[in-house]
C-alpha cells in the first residue's frame, strides 16, 4: 500500500507539472516520450506497443486511475536502456459499464512523463479505433477483388483507413479460426496506395477485430519460419495506418524464408510492376492449408497452420490498354524454398487456379463486363500474354 501511496502523490506532482495528453504530446527536450499509437480502445481484450523514446536507462510504470498499479492491464517489460518500440501494453476485456483508464509513467531517474491510455465499455468504438463494421455483408459492395463469400467455416472481415479526411478500403479476408490464418486476403492496388513512403512501420499486433483469437505476431513463428505477408507492406505506403494494418496477426502467416524473402517477393515485386501500368490491380493472395496440415506456434504459444502452398490471382483494367481492358492471371507456389525470378511455370489461368483452390475468384466480374466476357477473361492462360512478361 506504501508503494501505491507514493505513486499517488508522484501522480498529481506530474499531473500539475509535466502532464502530457498523447492526442497533443509534445516531445520533451532530447527525445524523451511516451505513446501509444492508440490511446483509446473499445471493451475487448486486446494489446498494443507502447513506443518509449529515451536516450539512457528508463523504468515504467502503470497507474489506473485509483492512483494504484491495476489489475487488468500489465507489460512485457518495465525497464531498458534506449529507445524501444517492443513494449507491449495487454488489457483484459472491459466487464464493467464505465470506461477505464491509466497512465504509463516514463521515469529516467531524474525526471518523467506520461501517456493515458482508456478502455472504453460496451458496445462504444472511440473514433480513432476502426469505425467499419467487420461484419460488413461484403458481397453487397461489389468490389471487384472479392472471391466468393460461401465458406461456412470462414469469417468474413474487412479493414479501412482514413487518409486526408477520407475514409478507403485496405483489405478483406477470409479467416480460418481453427488454422489460425486467412486462407485469402483481396484488395484493390493502384498508385492511391502505393504513392508515399511510409516504410515498415513494424506495428506487429493482434488484429483488433479478433484480439487473441487472432495469430500473435510478435516474434518469429516456431521452426523458423518467417512472418510472412499476405498483402505486403510494400503495397500499403500512402499513410501510417494502412501500413501498420498489414502487420496484423491476420494478415501473417509462417512462411519458408527462402520463399518469402526470395520466389515469393519477386511475385509480390512483379504486381507492383503491373499495377502501375493498370488503373487499378485487383488482388487475391492466398495459403492452401491441406486436411494433414503441419503445425507451428506464435508468440503466444497457439497453434498455427504451417500453409502447404501460396497463391495470387490478379485482374487488371486498364481502360487505354492496347491488349483489352481487363486481363487476369494466377500463380502457384508449393510452400518450399524457391529463389527464382517469377516464371510461366507458376502461372495459370483463374479457372485453372480455381480448380486446384475450390475458391470463387472475383465473383463480382461477371456483372460489371457480362457473363461470357468474364469467362472469357478467367479461361485465358496468362503464360501466352504480353501483358504479364
Amino acid at each position: 500500500m506504501k508503494k501505491f501511496i507514493v505513486i499517488f502523490f508522484l501522480a498529481v506532482f506530474y499531473a500539475v507539472v509535466i502532464s502530457c495528453d498523447p492526442s497533443s504530446m509534445k516531445v520533451p527536450a532530447g527525445d524523451f516520450s511516451v505513446s501509444l499509437q492508440k490511446p483509446k480502445v473499445s471493451s475487448g481484450q486486446g494489446s498494443q506497443f507502447v513506443d518509449v523514446k529515451c536516450s539512457g536507462d528508463w523504468t515504467l510504470t502503470l497507474v489506473d486511475d485509483e492512483s494504484e498499479e491495476p489489475a487488468w492491464a500489465s507489460l512485457n517489460m518495465y525497464s531498458g536502456i534506449g529507445d524501444k518500440s517492443n513494449v507491449r501494453l495487454t488489457w483484459e476485456a472491459n466487464s464493467i459499464e464505465t470506461a477505464r483508464s491509466l497512465k504509463i509513467y516514463l521515469d529516467n531517474g531524474s525526471k518523467s512523463v506520461f501517456c493515458t491510455f482508456t478502455q472504453y465499455a460496451g458496445e462504444y468504438r472511440p473514433d480513432d479505433e476502426p469505425d467499419d463494421d467487420p461484419d460488413i455483408d461484403l458481397a453487397k459492395t461489389g468490389w471487384l477483388e472479392l472471391p466468393a463469400l460461401d465458406d461456412p467455416n470462414l469469417g468474413y472481415y474487412t479493414h479501412s483507413f482514413k487518409m486526408d479526411g477520407k475514409k478507403y478500403r485496405n483489405y478483406s479476408f477470409g479467416w480460418s479460426q481453427k488454422d489460425r490464418v486467412a486462407l485469402w486476403v483481396a484488395y484493390p492496388l493502384c498508385d492511391l496506395y502505393t504513392n508515399g513512403s511510409v516504410g515498415r512501420t513494424n506495428a506487429w499486433a493482434l488484429d483488433p477485430y479478433l484480439g487473441n483469437d487472432s495469430s500473435a505476431p510478435f516474434t518469429n513463428y516456431g521452426d523458423d519460419y518467417d512472418k510472412g505477408h499476405q498483402i505486403p507492406s510494400d503495397d500499403r505506403q500512402c499513410c501510417y495506418e494502412a501500413n501498420a494494418q498489414t502487420f496484423y496477426g491476420t494478415n501473417i502467416t509462417p512462411q519458408e524464408p527462402d520463399l518469402n524473402q526470395k520466389g515469393w517477393k519477386s511475385l509480390e515485386e512483379s504486381v507492383r510492376r503491373w499495377a502501375a501500368t493498370s488503373d487499378t490491380l485487383y488482388v487475391v493472395t492466398g495459403c492452401v492449408v491441406n486436411p494433414t496440415k503441419e503445425y507451428t506456434t506464435d508468440s503466444y504459444g497457439n497453434k498455427v497452420a504451417v500453409p502447404s502452398a501460396y497463391f495470387k490471382a490478379v485482374l487488371k483494367y486498364s481502360k487505354a490498354s492496347t491488349f483489352g481492358q481487363w486481363n487476369a492471371a494466377a500463380f502457384y507456389y508449393d510452400h518450399v524454398a524457391y529463389a527464382g525470378a517469377v516464371s510461366k511455370d507458376h502461372s495459370m489461368s483463374i479457372d485453372e487456379l480455381e480448380e486446384m483452390t475450390g475458391i470463387d475468384l472475383f465473383v463480382n466480374l461477371p456483372a460489371k463486363v457480362g457473363t461470357a466476357q468474364a469467362d472469357r477473361i478467367e479461361a485465358t492462360n496468362p503464360a501466352n500474354s504480353s501483358v504479364w512478361w
